[in-house]
């Protein structure tokens, strides 16, 4: 009798461990399933403090993001604008705290930064960027008028220059706006290079990347725009 009740105790506990280790195993999976779920819904974008993004994936990576819906006419008139500071360089600019300033991670030596404005990838679509003359032709250092005047031979699709004024925007940073000849036969939009008074080597390039009716806010961040060497 008393062998019996020592084979249904052991029963007893075979049981309750092998119960224990399936709720052990699907708890793991159940961990397991949620990091991957969320890790298929963030690929491709880190958050950074005060929302700034990673723009992670290739272009062939990027589904065509929805764009965003803002009333540029409130925006621009707005007294809610925040300052966004370059990293690696000295510069900064205002822009509507309802948008969500765009900038590559700390390593990035162009200290890049944009916003999605419209169908475009971000990436694709850069507002802001610091260009490395040396990096293109070191004999244009120090030559910014030649170096915007010579922009078109870094990229197949131009074949000329169209148009180079002086520019220099409400805070006194003085540089060139530049519109180029594409080998289509059109002319692209204006393009805007600051001087960096100290830095022979860089300039700060600029493009317009919001639709007709978010010229004034363009306008607007434009004319905040300021360099201090760090």
């Amino acid at each position: 009798m008393e062998e019996k009740v020592e084979v249904s105790l052991n029963d007893k506990k075979s049981v309750v461990v092998i119960t224990g280790i399936t709720i052990l195993v699907l708890f793991i999976l159940l961990i397991a399933g949620a990091y991957y779920w969320v890790s298929k819904k963030t690929k491709g974008q880190t958050v950074y403090p005060a929302g700034i993004n990673y723009l992670g994936p290739t272009s062939s990576e990027v589904k065509t993001p929805v764009a965003p819906l803002y009333d540029y006419e409130k925006l621009a008139n707005s007294s809610n604008w925040v300052t966004f500071k370059g990293r690696l360089f000295g510069y900064s600019f205002q822009y509507p705290k309802e948008m969500v300033a765009l900038a590559f991670p700390p390593n990035d030596p162009s200290d890049a930064v944009t916003f999605k404005v419209g169908d475009t990838p971000p990436e694709l679509n850069l507002m802001l960027l610091v260009e490395t003359i040396s990096s293109r032709d070191s004999s244009l250092v120090g030559k910014p008028e030649e170096y915007v005047k010579n922009y078109w031979r870094f990229f197949s699709g131009l074949k000329g220059v169209n148009k180079v004024t002086v520019y220099q925007n409400a805070k006194g940073l003085k540089g060139y706006k530049a519109s180029y000849l594409t080998k289509a036969n059109t002319v692209t939009p204006e393009r805007i290079f600051f001087i960096l008074d100290g830095d022979p080597d860089h300039m700060i390039y600029v493009s317009n990347i919001f639709p007709k009716e978010g010229e004034a806010v363009f306008n607007r961040m434009l004319n905040s725009l300021e360099y201090k060497k760090k």
